[in-house]
């Protein structure tokens, strides 16, 4: 039986026609489970008429891909796999195969065996689908076995090796399909169940993975073995981890917290018994030392100024609070507590609040001005990009209007006669919060009538240079910092207490996550996800980044859509920019063309639908805040990360488009900051000299080394405050 969306059959027939397969039904919804557990075909009906067909995760429920037509008649986890194999051999006639024409073994981790038995294939098409591990490619060198690796297109009579995945082990006529990928360890109960995270966040490695000990540093992990390594008979579970040389370690499955991961391919593996893992990571201590004391001398000129403690006058405050139509979730209430915990302190405030994308943090920047206004302070309010300093305004406006408090903006959309005159007002204090972007950099405190305190918003947009006006402009003020996405610089200086930070991980009530799919670009695609917004009303916006032919690629969509497309990129004139942006916000145009201008700064709660265009060529913060522009409401949002042909696509774009996906909940930001420190590396984080540390012993032996030079550095301020003070 072979079903499609929109086809008239019920569900009655349907589940008839499933005797064989394990099923389960949710109201208008049968889910048909693949063999594998860890895949789940939804069928949706809508009465007699199927509505949807999709493929879903079946341990998160998280939506993978649309299906345009299911046959229950085949095995649908090999029928689903063909998509692959149909990408990979495009010249080959599929079109008469419905399944294996054998099964081969499973070989999990058993790669040595694997290549013994590659070793004995001659003239014939294998692909070896070995995710993203590497173990394969080191066993057949070693065996001097011939392969080569593609991402795209096989060649014929060769071993191909795949870094993709592949659901079984088996051949097709004369192809050999090889999958190394563990995705069901066994079938044994404590084995399937095995914890996945930990109460360390460890997360169970694929096969060919590398994870590190706590005691003998960085191994690979090689599967779990069943053996009998006490002699009694009783056969039990282990985790086999191998070292330099190969020698094996086996871990107890219950003995996982002594584990962290590893993201990455390492230049070596440790030598087992701890003392070449303590040398590495004595070396990094070093290293880090060195580095925080240079780091603690730019702070020092802070630490030694003191000001008048604020007072935080409750009637005016409640007044204020009252004034924004929401509750603060929990997080947010502890933020303010942290940041009212400062600004009553002596000591000049710089805090770092991370908090996702949509989570509040704009709400807690305001209470924090008012509160610096009501103390006779002014406030400057400084973004990353026009648009979302103009929201910022918009927003403030309303809220500070009523209070008396004065707001005023400073970016390329005033005239040069406004510039000046919101210049001289600031001077006399006419203006008590000024809200701009990097065009506030130009000014000095003497601009200022009492400058106080200054909100950073998304501080990873702005340059080096930009950051040295910055600390020109502060030695003397509170600083708040707000980030989605805090980068791996500003989140070590804050690991390494040398800044205070905050953390908000409570979703507003009824915010769903966005729904992230993953895929190689076609304009089928984009026509299916534009046409799925349009229908229930919503708007689309579509991340195009490529200028020069922006308005052709808009064309070809308006030509679709007529009279519901518009398109936006700084290299506009301003007042083209604003007509387009206001144009969405009144509902004329339901679709918008832009280049990341609008990383931070549109903020639509009926535009559900984000459709990013060589998602390949973005940093992993901007595709978090460019997903963060979607899913502002209680509405289902989806997001669509598409990249060229698969060829064209470095693998370290790869992991980055992937990490997105696989960071689809809400609250993801700061598990993104630690991801792209992963991926990265330390030398953006902490300067060239210093690169290879993460790489060298881990991130958690990282994070852990830091935390002791941040309690190192805290005891030492405290010692030298109290000298001074005596």
């Amino acid at each position: 039986m072979t079903l499609t969306v929109g086809q008239k059959i019920s569900m009655a027939t349907v589940k008839a026609s499933l005797q064989d397969q394990e099923f389960s039904v949710h109201g208008d919804i049968i889910d048909v489970h693949l063999p594998d557990n860890t895949q789940i075909v939804r069928i949706m009906f809508d009465d007699d008429t199927i509505e949807d067909l999709r493929l879903i995760d079946a341990n998160t429920r998280a939506f993978i891909k649309k299906l345009p037509m299911v046959n229950l008649g085949t095995d649908l986890s090999f029928s689903l796999a063909l998509d692959i194999l149909k990408q990979v051999c495009p010249d080959r006639d599929w079109s008469k195969t419905t399944a294996p024409t054998a099964i081969l073994p499973n070989y999990n981790s058993a790669v040595s065996l694997l290549a013994d038995e590659l070793a004995t294939v001659k003239n014939q098409t294998v692909l070896l689908f070995v995710g993203n591990t590497k173990t394969a490619e080191n066993y057949l060198r070693n065996k001097k076995i011939d392969f080569v690796i593609t991402k795209g297109v096989v060649f014929p009579n060769y071993i191909n090796i795949i870094p993709s995945t592949f659901p079984l082990s088996c051949q097709i006529d004369d192809l050999l399909i090889y999958s190394l990928t563990d995705t069901n360890p066994g079938k044994n109960a404590d084995t399937a169940t095995l914890l996945t995270k930990t109460k360390k966040e460890f997360i169970m490695p694929l096969v060919g993975e590398c994870v590190v000990h706590s005691l003998h540093g960085i191994g690979r992990f090689m599967g779990i073995k069943q053996l009998d390594l006490l002699g009694d008979g009783n056969i039990a579970d282990y985790l086999a981890l191998q070292y330099d040389g190969g020698t094996m370690v086996y871990l107890a499955t219950d003995k996982t917290d002594v584990l962290s991961n590893y993201v990455g391919e390492p230049t070596r593996l440790h030598k087992i018994g701890g003392q070449d893992f303590a040398n590495a990571k004595q070396r990094v201590r070093r290293r880090l030392q060195e580095l925080s004391f240079k780091l603690s001398d730019l702070y020092k000129q802070r630490a030694g100024i003191k000001r008048q403690p604020y007072e935080i006058l409750d009637d005016n405050n409640q007044a204020f609070a009252d004034s924004f139509p929401y509750n603060l979730t929990k997080d947010q209430a502890k933020v303010m507590d942290d940041i009212y915990a400062d600004l009553t302190s002596p000591k000049l405030m710089d805090r770092l609040v991370c908090g996702d994308v949509g989570y509040g943090k704009t709400e807690i920047a305001f209470r924090t001005a008012f509160n610096a206004v009501m103390n006779g302070y002014q406030v400057v309010l400084l973004c990353p990009t026009t648009i979302l300093s103009m929201q910022h305004y918009q927003n403030a406006l309303a809220r500070f209007q009523k209070f008396g408090i004065r707001v005023a903006v400073y970016n390329r959309f005033i005239t040069p006669k406004q510039q000046t005159q919101t210049l001289a007002d600031l001077r006399e204090g006419k203006i008590d919060i000024i809200i701009g972007t990097h065009k506030l950099l130009s000014l000095t405190q003497t601009n200022f009538h009492h400058l106080g305190l200054l909100i950073l918003d998304e501080e990873q947009r702005f340059g080096v240079e930009a950051k040295e006006k910055i600390k020109k402009l502060t030695p003397n003020v509170d600083v708040l910092t707000l980030s989605a996405t805090p980068i791996p610089r500003t989140l070590n200086m804050s690991l390494m207490g040398l800044r205070d930070i905050s953390v908000i991980t409570t979703p507003p009530k009824n915010r769903l996550p966005v729904i992230t799919q993953v895929a190689e670009f076609s304009w089928d695609l984009l026509w299916q996800a534009i046409d799925d917004e349009l229908a229930r009303q919503g708007q689309v916006i579509v991340l195009y980044n490529t200028v020069r032919d922006m308005e052709k690629f808009a064309n070809k969509i308006s030509a679709r859509y007529p009279n519901k497309v518009g398109y936006v990129h700084g290299q506009m004139p301003t007042a083209q920019i604003e007509r387009t942006i206001s144009a969405v916000y009144e509902h004329e145009i339901d679709i918008i063309v832009a280049s990341t201008i609008l990383e931070n700064g549109i903020d639509l709660t009926t535009a559900n639908t984000l459709f990013v265009v060589g998602a390949d060529k973005l940093g992993l913060a901007q595709m978090h805040q460019l997903r963060g522009r979607v899913g502002r409401s209680t509405t289902q949002a989806y997001a669509y990360l598409t990249y060229a042909k698969a060829e064209y696509t470095t693998d370290k774009a790869m992991e980055r488009i992937n990490a997105i996906k696989n960071f689809y909940s809400t609250g993801a930001g700061f598990n993104i900051a630690m991801r792209d420190l992963e991926i990265r590396g330390s030398g953006e984080v902490l300067g060239a000299n210093q690169s290879g540390h993460i790489e060298e012993i881990g991130i958690e032996a990282f994070a852990q080394i830091l935390n002791e030079i941040a309690n190192e550095n805290r005891l030492r301020q405290h010692n030298e405050s109290t000298i001074i003070d005596e």
